[in-house]
C-alpha cells in the first residue's frame, strides 16, 4: 500500500500543490436484522478503494477511486491537485497544513475474529436474542434484533512524511422489543458495542440483552406520563453522555470557529462549568467503540481534557483546525470511510466522576426526577440550545426514588445547565453508538457518572 499512496502523493505535489494526503482503506461489514422472529437482512459487504485530498494556500480538493493501481494513484493524485489549483484563488483565508509526523504499523489483537464466526452461528445468535424478548412477556406485540459488524485496515499517508497502517473491529447487537397493553404502546432500544472481536458478543450481558430491553418495556406501560415543570434532575450515565456530546462535546470541535457557529467561540481558557466539573474525549480507551491509536490524517491520537476544573482547555482538531488556530493536533480527524474527508469529531466522551455515591444524590432531594436513556433530541452549537427526551425516569420525593414516568425531557442552554451541576457521582459507565456529521456516521461512546442538576426546566404532558 506505500507505494500506491506515494505514486498519488508524488503525482499531486509534481503539479504543484504544497500538501496531499491518501487513505487506503479496505474494510467488510456484516448486517443481520430479525423482525418478529423472521430474518429480515443478511448481508455482507465489501469496500477497497482510496480518498485522496491536495491543498494549495487554503483551497482543498478530494477525490476518491476504487482504482488501486500505480496508474490509477498517479491519474487521481493529479487530477485532485488540478482541481486545488483551479480554486486556490477563490478562497476567504489563505493558511499553510503542517502537523507532526508518524510512522507505525498498529495491529489489533482481538479473541475471537469475525471471519473464525461461522454466519449459521451469528444467524444463532441473533435469533437467541429476538426469542428472548419476543418470550419475556405476551404484552411484547413486536421485536427487532439487529447484529452488524466491521472490520478495516487502512493505510494513512500524507506529504509530511507520515506512514500509519491500522486495523479496526466493532461487533453491535441492537433489541428493540415493542409492548402493548390496551391502547399504551411503548418501544425500547438496548444495545451493546465494543472495539473488539466476537467474544464481546458472548459476554453475559449481550447473551442477555433481548431480556433486559423486553423488561424494560414492559415496566414501561405501567410508567405514568411526567408533568411538566422546574425541577432538580439526576442523569443517569446514559442520558448524563448524550447531553455531554450532543449539547457540548459537538461545540468543541474546532471546524466551528472559522465558521463562527459554536457558543463557545468566546470561551477558550474561560469558565464554563464549577470547578468540579470536568469533560473529556478519549480515544485511548482500550476495548472502546470510538478508540483509534491514530486519526484519518495519521496522526497519534490522545485523550482532550476540553474542561478541567470547570475552565475550557481543549478542541477537537484535525490538521486544517490546527494550523488555521495556531495550535497543536490532537488526533480527533475522522471520516466514515475513504469516500469522505476527515472532519474533527468526537471517540470516547464523557464527563469525569466525581465523589458523591449515586444514593448520596438522590437522598439529598426532595423533589425532582431521575431521568433515564434516551429517545432522541435535537442540539443548536451556536447558540448552544439543547432538547434531549429520555426514555423514563423516576419521580424523586424526599430522597425516595418512586412513581417511573415517560415523556419526559430536559431543555436548555447547555452553558446555563452546566453551571447547575451542583453533584457528580464516582460511578461511570460508557455506552456504545453512532454520530453523525455533514452526512457522516461514525462509532462513539459516550457515558459518564449519575450527575445532579440544580432547577432546570423538564417537559412532560
Amino acid at each position: 500500500m506505500e507505494d500506491l499512496a506515494q505514486a498519488a502523493i508524488d503525482a499531486a505535489l509534481k503539479t504543484g500543490v504544497s500538501f496531499a494526503d491518501i487513505r487506503i482503506e479496505n474494510s467488510t461489514t456484516t448486517i443481520i436484522e430479525l423482525n418478529d422472529g423472521v430474518t429480515r437482512q443478511s448481508m455482507a459487504s465489501r469496500m477497497k478503494g482510496a480518498g485522496i485530498r491536495a491543498f494549495i494556500d487554503g483551497a482543498w480538493a478530494f477525490a476518491q477511486t476504487t482504482n488501486l493501481t500505480s496508474e490509477g494513484m498517479r491519474t487521481t493524485g493529479e487530477s485532485v491537485a488540478k482541481l486545488a489549483l483551479a480554486t486556490r484563488e477563490k478562497v476567504a483565508e489563505k493558511f499553510v497544513i503542517d502537523g507532526p509526523t508518524f510512522d507505525a504499523k498498529v495491529k489489533l489483537n482481538v479473541k475471537k475474529p469475525f471471519d473464525s464466526v461461522s454466519i449459521e452461528e451469528k444467524m444463532g445468535f441473533v435469533q437467541m436474542i429476538d426469542n428472548q424478548a419476543r418470550d419475556f412477556d405476551e404484552r411484547i406485540v413486536s421485536t427487532r434484533t439487529i447484529y452488524g459488524e466491521l472490520s478495516s485496515e487502512i493505510f494513512i499517508a500524507n506529504s509530511l512524511g507520515t506512514r500509519i497502517a491500522l486495523q479496526n473491529a466493532i461487533p453491535r447487537v441492537i433489541s428493540i422489543p415493542t409492548a402493548k397493553e390496551g391502547p399504551n404502546r411503548q418501544r425500547i432500544q438496548q444495545s451493546i458495542s465494543f472495539r473488539s472481536g466476537f467474544e464481546e458478543m458472548e459476554t453475559e450481558e449481550a447473551q442477555n440483552i433481548g431480556t433486559k430491553a423486553a423488561k424494560l418495556a414492559i415496566d414501561l406501560l405501567a410508567s405514568k406520563s411526567a408533568e411538566g415543570g422546574i425541577y432538580d434532575v439526576v442523569l443517569d450515565p446514559a442520558l448524563n453522555g448524550v447531553v455531554t456530546h450532543e449539547a457540548f462535546g459537538h461545540a468543541t470541535e474546532a471546524d466551528n470557529w472559522p465558521a463562527h457557529s459554536t457558543v463557545l467561540e468566546e470561551k477558550i481558557n474561560e469558565k464554563v462549568g464549577p470547578d468540579y466539573l470536568s469533560i473529556s474525549d478519549d480515544p485511548t480507551l482500550t476495548g472502546m467503540r470510538g478508540s483509534t491509536e491514530y486519526d484519518w490524517e495519521g496522526t497519534k491520537t490522545k485523550k482532550r481534557r476540553m474542561v478541567k476544573d470547570g475552565i475550557l482547555t481543549d478542541l477537537l482538531h484535525s490538521l486544517e483546525t490546527s494550523s488555521r488556530l495556531e495550535l497543536e493536533p490532537n488526533g480527533a480527524a475522522r471520516a466514515q470511510s475513504f469516500m469522505h474527508v476527515p472532519l474533527p469529531r468526537m471517540s470516547n466522551t464523557f464527563m469525569e466522576p466525581g465523589d458523591w455515591d449515586v444514593d448520596e444524590l438522590i437522598e439529598d432531594m426532595k423533589h425532582g426526577i431521575l431521568l433515564c436513556s434516551f429517545n432522541y433530541g435535537y442540539t443548536q452549537s451556536a447558540k448552544g440550545q439543547f432538547m434531549f427526551q429520555a426514555s423514563h425516569g423516576y419521580m424523586i420525593e424526599n430522597g425516595e426514588k418512586e412513581t417511573m414516568v415517560r415523556d419526559v425531557s430536559l431543555a436548555g442552554n447547555i452553558l446555563e445547565v452546566l453551571a447547575k451541576v451542583d453533584a457528580i457521582g464516582k460511578d461511570f459507565e460508557l455506552e456504545g453508538g453512532t454520530c453523525g456529521k455533514d452526512g457522516q456516521s461514525v462509532p462513539i461512546m459516550t457515558g459518564g457518572p449519575h450527575a445532579r442538576i440544580r432547577q432546570v426546566p423538564v417537559g412532560g404532558m
